[in-house]
Order: C-alpha cells, then sequence, then structure tokens
C-alpha cells in the first residue's frame, strides 16, 4: 500500500470499538487513515457528495442501515468506491452488486492485504480514467483546431493525404481527399519537382514554399503557393501542406522577404503556438540586436543594408541550432531553440556572437565588421503563457545590452520585488500578498531520539521564484529593518496553525517548527494574540516550537528575553536557527534555554565530524536538543548515527513540500 497520502475510510454501521480496531490495523502498518462512521443513508449520501473516499466497509453484524440501501446510494452517488463487506461468514455470496468482495470480520491479515489490493486497482482506475478524459480531451481540440483552420491545410505519409480540411479539399476542386495520392492532383509539369521536394522535407528542420499548378476534379489548372513543413499526424510522421493562392498576400505574407524567415506576426504565432504546446520542455527563445543599425544604414543605401541582414541571417541560422527562426524588426532576429535549457543556449549565443565579430562580411565592395546583442528567456513552467509578453521582456534586455556597449548575450531574469532600498520593504511585502506568491513549505524532521510525536518545520516560500528575485529568507531578514511590522510573521503563524490543527484534528501527535522574524520580539500583543489564536484552534502550546535566527536574538536580546518568558508560559517552545553563526552565542543564548538548535549550514556546505560533534557539544551545554538539516545521503546519516544528533534532516528524507504526507513509519 505505498501510498504518500492519507487513506480515507467510510465505515458504514461500525461502533467506535471495531471502527478503532479497523484504524489501528491500517496504522500498525504503518499507514495513515483517516475515517468518517456512517450510521444512516442520508448522512452516506453526504459524506459521497461532499468528499472523496479511497475505501468503504460495511458491518454486517452491527449495521442499521441495509446493505442494499448502500448499493443503492451508491449506484445513485456513481462514484467508483472499493466496498468491503465484513461479515462473519465471508464464503456467503456477494450480497450487492456494489460490493467488491466478503470478507471475515476477524481476519486482519487478510483484511489489510485486500485493502491493499483494492487501493491499487482503484488508483490504477483513477489514473487511466484521467488519460482518458485528457486524451478525448487532446483529441477534440486538435480536431477543432483542424477544422476550423483558417489555411487550407492537409498530412501527407508516402505520398498519400491522411488529412485535408474542408478548405484544402475546397480550393483543389474536391469534395473529400482522404487516401488520396497528392501526385494526382498535381499537373504533370510539376510533379517531378513536388516529389524532389517532398523527398527532401524530412531531412529539413524548416519549412520552404514553392510554386505548383493543382488539377481540379474539372481538369481545371490551379496555380498556387505550397508551404511544406514536417508534422505529426495521430503520432505519425508526416508532411503538411498549406496552401495558398500563388500571388497572394497570404503566401507570403508569413514570411520577411529578404530573409525568408518568419516575419514579426507569424513569429509571434509561432511562439504562441510553442508555449501553448512546448511550456515544460525546458526550452529558450533567443532574441539577437544587430548593433549599430542606424550607422550601417547610414553608411549603406536601403538595398545594401538588407545584403547586408541577408547574409548575418544565414549565419546566424549556421550557428544557432534552432526549431524556428524569425525576422521581428529590421535590426532584431528571434529564434525559438526547442530542448535547448537556457544555460546551453546562451554558451551557443555567446559562441555565435564570437564567430561573426571575428568575420569580414563584404556589401558591395565594403569590408564591414559585426556583432549582436542577445538575450535568452527560459521557456519552462514558470514563463509567463503570453508570445508578445516573452518578445518585449527580451525587447527590454536586448535593448541594456546594447546600450552597455553590446556584443554580449545574457540570460533574461524578471525585474520584480527587488531589495533596492530599505523603504521598500513594506512595498515588497504588500506585491508579494498582492501577487499571492507566499506560500508555507512542510519538511519533516526524523527524530533520533526519545522525543514523542511526529514533527516537522514550516518555512516561508515564494511561488514561481526566479534568479535574480529576493529569496523568502531574505525577505525574512530584510523586514526586520521594520521591526513594528509584523503583518508577515503573523500570517505565517495563522496557515501555518491552520494547517496543523487539522492534521491533529485526525489524531496524529503531529508537532510544528515555524520560523519566523525577531519582529515578533517587538510585538507587544503577539504572545496573547498567539494564546487566543491556539485555543480557537485547539492546539496545546507542546505542539509549536517558534524558531528565529541566532543573529535575531542577539540583535534584541532583552525583548528576546521577555517573549521567551511568554511562550514559556503558554507551554510553547523556542528554537535558534543559524546556531553558531554569532560570537558569544552560547552566552547570550544560555538566558534564552532553546528547546531546539539548527546550525547554520547551507546547502553546498559539508560539516565534518568534528564540526558535527561541536555543535552537538554546544547544544548538551544549553540543555537543547540538537537538528542536523540538509541530510542528503544514506552514508552521511551513517556517520550522524554514530555522533548522535536529536533530529536529522534533508533530501535524503524528503525535500520541502506544500502538504504534511510524510509517512514516518517508512523512514527506517
Amino acid at each position: 500500500m505505498a501510498r504518500t497520502s492519507a487513506i480515507k475510510l467510510l465505515l458504514i454501521g461500525f461502533n467506535d470499538d471495531n471502527a478503532e480496531d479497523i484504524i489501528s490495523t491500517f496504522r500498525r502498518a504503518g499507514k495513515v487513515a483517516h475515517s468518517k462512521l456512517i450510521n444512516d443513508g442520508k448522512e452516506l449520501q453526504e459524506q459521497l457528495s461532499d468528499s472523496h473516499w479511497d475505501l468503504a466497509f460495511f458491518d454486517a453484524v452491527h449495521s442499521k442501515l441495509s446493505i442494499a440501501q448502500c448499493g443503492q446510494i451508491l449506484r445513485h452517488a456513481n462514484v467508483d468506491l472499493p466496498f468491503i463487506y465484513l461479515s462473519d461468514d465471508e464464503n456467503i455470496p456477494l450480497p450487492d452488486t456494489s460490493v467488491s468482495l466478503v470478507l471475515s470480520n476477524q481476519n486482519r491479515a487478510r483484511l489489510l492485504f485486500f485493502a491493499q489490493r483494492e487501493l491499487e486497482a482503484l488508483a490504477s482506475r483513477r489514473e487511466l480514467d484521467a488519460t482518458k478524459a485528457a486524451l478525448l480531451e487532446e483529441q477534440q481540440r486538435n480536431a477543432l483546431l483542424l477544422d476550423s483552420h483558417q489555411d487550407a491545410v492537409c498530412y501527407i505519409t508516402d505520398g498519400m493525404i491522411i488529412y485535408a480540411n474542408a478548405l484544402f479539399c475546397q480550393q483543389v476542386g474536391h469534395d473529400d481527399l482522404d487516401g488520396f495520392p497528392i501526385v494526382d492532383l498535381i499537373c504533370n509539369k510539376d510533379q517531378d519537382r513536388f516529389k524532389n521536394a517532398l523527398k527532401k522535407q524530412p531531412g529539413n528542420s524548416d519549412g520552404h514554399t514553392l510554386e505548383i499548378s493543382f488539377l481540379s476534379s474539372d481538369e481545371q489548372e490551379l496555380k498556387s503557393s505550397v508551404t511544406c513543413n514536417n508534422a505529426s499526424y495521430d503520432g505519425e510522421a508526416c508532411v503538411q501542406l498549406t496552401l495558398h493562392e500563388a500571388g497572394s498576400g497570404a503566401a507570403t505574407g508569413h514570411l520577411d522577404a529578404t530573409t525568408g524567415l518568419a516575419n514579426r506576426k507569424h513569429f509571434a504565432q509561432l511562439l504562441q503556438d510553442f508555449v501553448d504546446a512546448q511550456r515544460n520542455s525546458n526550452s529558450s527563445l533567443i532574441v539577437l540586436q544587430l548593433d549599430n543599425f542606424d550607422k550601417f544604414r547610414r553608411d549603406l543605401n536601403l538595398h545594401n543594408t538588407e545584403t547586408l541582414i541577408q547574409a548575418l541571417s544565414e549565419r546566424l541560422q549556421a550557428l544557432i541550432p534552432a526549431q524556428y527562426y524569425g525576422r521581428i524588426a529590421d535590426d532584431l532576429f528571434a529564434v525559438i531553440a526547442h530542448h535547448v535549457p537556457s544555460q546551453r543556449a546562451l554558451e551557443t549565443s555567446q559562441e555565435a556572437l564570437k564567430a561573426i565579430e571575428s568575420e569580414i562580411i563584404e556589401v558591395k565592395k565594403q569590408s564591414l565588421q559585426c556583432h549582436f546583442s542577445a538575450a535568452i528567456m527560459p521557456i519552462n513552467h514558470l514563463t509567463t503563457p503570453h508570445a508578445a509578453t516573452l518578445l518585449d521582456q527580451c525587447f527590454e534586455t536586448v535593448q541594456s545590452i546594447a546600450a552597455d556597449g553590446g556584443n554580449a548575450a545574457e540570460i533574461y531574469h524578471r525585474d520584480r520585488q527587488q531589495l533596492q532600498r530599505s523603504d521598500e520593504i513594506s512595498t515588497l511585502i504588500e506585491e508579494a500578498f498582492a501577487d499571492q506568491r507566499l506560500q508555507i513549505l512542510f519538511q519533516p524532521i526524523i527524530n533520533l531520539s526519545d522525543a514523542e510525536g511526529d514533527y516537522y518545520e514550516a518555512s516561508l516560500d515564494i511561488r514561481d521564484w526566479q534568479e535574480g528575485e529576493v529569496t523568502a529568507g531574505e525577505m525574512l531578514r530584510v523586514v526586520e529593518k521594520e521591526p513594528n511590522n509584523n503583518k508577515l510573521d503573523r500570517w505565517i503563524v495563522v496557515e501555518t496553525t491552520k494547517v496543523l490543527a487539522k492534521k491533529r484534528a485526525a489524531g496524529e501527535d503531529t508537532k510544528l517548527t515555524i520560523n519566523l522574524s525577531g519582529n515578533v520580539f517587538h510585538d507587544s500583543e503577539f504572545c496573547s494574540w498567539l494564546s487566543v489564536a491556539m485555543k480557537a484552534a485547539g492546539l496545546p502550546g507542546s505542539a509549536l516550537i517558534l524558531q528565529f535566527s541566532e543573529e535575531s536574538i542577539a540583535s534584541s536580546l532583552k525583548p528576546a528575553l521577555d517573549c521567551c518568558r511568554q511562550l514559556e508560559s503558554l507551554g510553547i517552545g523556542l528554537a535558534v536557527r543559524n546556531f553558531g553563526r554569532s560570537q558569544d552565542g552560547n552566552k547570550f543564548l544560555e538566558h534564552i534555554k532553546p528547546a531546539l538548535i539548527k546550525p547554520g549550514v547551507r546547502k553546498t556546505d559539508s560539516l565534518s565530524a568534528d564540526e558535527i560533534r561541536e555543535i552537538i557539544q554546544g547544544g548538551r551545554q544549553l540543555n537543547s536538543r540538537v537538528l542536523i538539516p540538509n541530510v542528503s545521503s544514506a552514508a552521511s546519516l551513517a556517520v550522524l548515527w554514530q555522533l548522535g544528533p536529536d533530529f536529522i534532516q534533508g533530501s535524503y528524507v524528503q525535500d520541502p513540500s506544500t502538504e504534511m504526507s510524510y509517512e514516518f513509519a517508512a523512514f527506517g
């Protein structure tokens, strides 16, 4: 029963003792089980409509509700729920079509085994249903896109048309073309040229356009422009043909006349389609600007400038492999590099810039040396889904690079929630709240001592964080420059205790360490406010530990001592993070008497055994328990077992997540 979340049980007709016996069976197996006792049909209907359940048990001996009524309610609710019928005689036939199996009330080992089997089967069915729904939705969306496509398109495999939309059929004068040989639609004079283009297309990453004469059903010749692109239809590689009337604006309206690359409008659409379909592909958008373009345009006439642009576009395509290229302004090129992470795209761009700078380009007997500025935009799950915004953001970065002299490439970092002046702290926090970017992460703490209960640490986090932005840890530190700013700390307490109260209400002995700023020490009403909040949530003081940095305590020792006394009167412990970073830390911490200390260890740090012994010794002198963070391997855990800290945490156990769902019984 390998589940990372609690199992939700419906217990129908059970008395309290029998229900507890069922729940204990799961817990002894190391599973977290939440249950709801059901005694009548109305309550069963409400639970099936309001919540999702994993497993239902029916007590045939004690239930006042008949199995026939239960089955009728389940069928009416149309829910997929494994239904186990517990009876003194498990050899009876299934009493209702809703019942999955009949088991003896006495055999708990068999009950657990069959419950595991039913849960695994349920998980498989749910996964299959979700996959089918996603597939159907995708098929419907694709069919709608093809049928409503504004262009005349068809798809070809091995010379046969496997799909042609209505507009394509209409333009070539046929009612239905599925399964039709494409060459039968083309005039004899163009067939060899067209066949040759089809053969070459699979090896060509870019599309190409050619003029072709089609032969309609009434033997009329229709001169058209056809664009060939590689594509996929029903999972099969094929060639897509897009048909335009020869000489019409549509035939060349999506290409730049000088370079043959996608023009600004068409490239923006290509980018939008790419982001919609490949947002999680870890790809890159590269925008390149020709430095000193105005000077080239003054020194060369318009025609010669375009000749230069054409030569440069050819060099860029040779130097930067990509899926799509575009010319989005007179001096701007854009590239979509599929499955090319931003760091690799940066290195490729830098190499291309060096290569172009070292070359001499001859234009009308003039020897020219050129260089570019380039901006790289990562395309991943954090990327904005709007193509126009991506292009604008890259353009701003390119302009900044060019203003600094150009001939350089940089990865774009959004300029949001930065700390540049101390008077921006309140604004920064207000923006984070307004954007709903703040969240709480919970990381399990493994108990290696005799402490009772399951432990987690709660930390502030920023959603969609990107390099260059303030981190949640920095936010907690800088807010201390405004000691009276208590909004952030109180929000953290409210959000964390809300989750903790639900966890403990389920009968779990969960204890939570909450990271806060030193502003709590200057909030004279914090402890009384916290007392009221805990009573409202039904939380005992022993369920909470408030954790502050050693630097915060050192800089506000007197108010910290007063706050510590008030917390102690509420039964709440105080913990110290970044232990060992302040000089003479042990001396002032003797007055605080922390319940827990956590050394200031970064993820990149590797503590030696002697350093760990020193930390543990410091904790023993303070009569404090010691937590060693960032345990990332079994080897480091083996060393810690010998050294004897009270607690450990790290990626080897579990990385921080938005839920308290760790199964502590699974840690061996």
